[in-house]
């Protein structure tokens, strides 16, 4: 996301249906358009089975990797109390995160952007607009039908579809 966006990455959890990652663009959004361009790269890693590293690094040392980025400057210093703390480094991205990962990036099988919503930094209206892309991820493509029929079986049921199709009113 930053070389496609040239933005400052600043979280990026995993959830309980998938993943997100907050990106600062400064004056840029993320359309669905952009969906596939993002989708061909992380395929492309994808198939470069990019190790995923685990480096503990002193605190000093965080400050100083991520000097370039205020967004980690700011979870560094709000988060990281003890001398060391992990980055995870993974083909040219190094990033804070306390683990543990897959062993490398050709464990993804079948991937997708999902969406993007615009969100504020620690969900305050008053701090920097960011965008929040989303996605999920499977060892293997069965994993991805399913949960494309999942999600399909979740939309059709959903009640505001279902009470306007009947003409349901709520008093």
């Amino acid at each position: 996301m930053e070389s496609l966006y040239g933005g400052m990455l600043c979280r990026g959890p995993s959830t309980e249906h998938g993943f997100f990652y907050d990106l600062f663009t400064e004056g840029r959004s993320v359309a669905s358009s952009d969906f596939a361009e993002l989708e061909r790269i992380c395929r492309s890693m994808m198939r470069e089975r990019h190790p995923f590293e685990r480096v503990e690094v002193p605190r000093a040392e965080l400050l100083e990797l991520f000097q370039y980025n205020e967004f980690k400057l700011r979870l560094i210093e709000r988060k990281v109390s003890t001398p060391t703390a992990t980055v995870y480094r993974c083909g040219s991205l190094v990033d804070l995160c306390r683990g543990p990962h897959i062993r490398h990036t050709g464990q993804i099988k079948a991937f997708r952007i999902e969406k993007s919503a615009a969100v504020h930094w620690d969900g305050n209206p008053e701090k920097e607009l960011l965008h929040r892309i989303h996605g999920i991820s499977f060892p293997d493509p069965k994993g991805l039908a399913e949960w494309d029929r999942l999600q399909e079986e979740a939309r059709n049921r959903d009640h505001r579809k279902i009470g306007k199709v009947r003409s349901l009113w709520v008093l």
